[in-house]
């Protein structure tokens, strides 16, 4: 039962620093991507500095520093819905943020300056450039990495037992201390670690196979239409 209880935790740990992390990664992704002069040295320091500090440590920082750094309003907001809860949120979001924005710049590269030339000179601005011919190419390569970037987050939701979340490493560890059957506790918690990946590598696999398909059909269509 704890450990299921753990389980619920890290559903809850898992999804929401995932989703903030992507919206962090794409938008430092495509600035970096863009070569803005004033902007990407700063998302470039914010890469660097949440690529090379090991997650647990920023864990650590943030939990015991963000009273410091952060506004007050955003302080008591985290301790509103649980302090150790959100720092953990806060900690992998950025973390695994950094990650996502260098995916995210790697699959923009991947698609040819041809393309985004041929774009410009039709008149589409950037966001219709982005949205209509550098996405739709550049997300079927960005699917693979990010689903791994996915699985990786879920695992270190494992690291929150530090600041105490009871998620399920930390489960794990209160059944040793207090029944002494550490080994049956660590098996479990690894099947359902294992459970949980296998799961978000499908979800990225079916997300992945169904994008492709529709990408082969909107072609198709298209080639239809200019051979008319």
């Amino acid at each position: 039962m704890r450990l299921l209880n753990g389980v619920c935790i890290a559903a809850q740990v898992g999804p929401l620093p995932m989703a903030i992390a992507f919206v962090i990664g794409f938008v430092f992704g495509i600035v970096r991507w863009t070569g803005n002069r004033y902007l990407e040295p700063l998302c470039w320091m914010y890469v660097e500095f949440a690529r090379n500090t090991p997650p647990l440590v920023q864990i650590l920082f943030w939990y015991f520093s963000a009273i410091y750094l952060l506004p007050h309003w955003l302080f008591e907001y985290m301790r509103g819905i649980g302090y150790q809860f959100a720092a953990a949120v806060f900690a992998l979001s950025i973390y695994h943020g950094a990650f996502v924005a260098e995916t995210v710049r790697a699959g923009l590269n991947s698609v040819s300056a041809g393309q985004a030339d041929a774009a410009r000179s039709l008149g589409l601005n950037f966001r219709e450039r982005m949205a209509y011919v550098i996405l739709p190419q550049a997300i079927p390569v960005l699917i693979p990495p990010l689903t791994n970037e996915a699985v990786s987050l879920t695992k270190n939701t494992s690291l929150a037992m530090a600041i105490g979340v009871g998620e399920i490493a930390y489960q794990t560890k209160y059944i040793d201390t207090y029944t002494f059957r550490g080994v049956e506790a660590l098996v479990a918690s690894s099947v359902l670690y294992i459970c949980l990946c296998v799961l978000i590598e499908a979800v990225g696999h079916l997300i992945g196979s169904l994008f492709s398909r529709h990408l082969e059909t909107h072609r198709a269509v298209s080639t239809e239409l200019v051979s008319e």
